[in-house]
């Protein structure tokens, strides 16, 4: 659960830096995120490119899940629906792509260029049923915040 000021801090610093460099505003989101709500163990933006999902930028270990292919996993499903995927139990969903032993549950938030779906906030937590509504809500604000940002990277080819 997103302590209200936390996500309101969050967005008001995140507003301050969308003009700047792109890769470090990315690196801030993620790692900042984290720090927002501690069931937040794992966090990525991917970004579209052609039909594959690429992995901008991360905070927490490494995954070998650099590139998807879009049909794949949970973050597909996000993409493919252009809606909020989230899964309170990992190990029972045969969509999943494991990255961690660890995590227990997955969100995965679209990043929209109007109603096209351009990428996805991605978040990994260790505990079982982690993500709520309000979480929901908060990172598709972030998601539309930093849309405009991730419309540079995108690429439908």
């Amino acid at each position: 659960m997103i302590a209200m000021e936390s996500g309101e801090q969050f967005l008001k610093l995140l507003k301050s830096r969308l003009s700047g460099d792109r890769k470090e505003l990315f690196e801030f989101v993620c790692k900042e995120l984290m720090n927002v709500n501690g069931n937040y163990n794992w966090v990525g933006i991917y970004v579209v490119k052609g039909e594959k999902l690429v992995l901008d930028t991360f905070a927490g270990e490494k995954t070998e899940h650099n590139v998807i292919s879009i049909g794949d996993g949970l973050c597909s499903k996000a993409i493919v629906t252009n809606a909020i995927v989230n899964e309170p139990d990992v190990t029972s969903n045969s969509d999943y792509l494991a990255c961690f032993r660890s995590t227990r549950s997955e969100l995965v938030v679209p990043i929209r260029d109007g109603q096209l779906p351009i990428g996805e906030l991605d978040l990994d937590s260790n505990t079982a049923s982690a993500f709520n509504k309000e979480d929901e809500v908060f990172l598709a604000d972030v998601g539309e915040l930093i849309s405009g940002r991730v419309r540079e990277i995108y690429s439908k080819e």
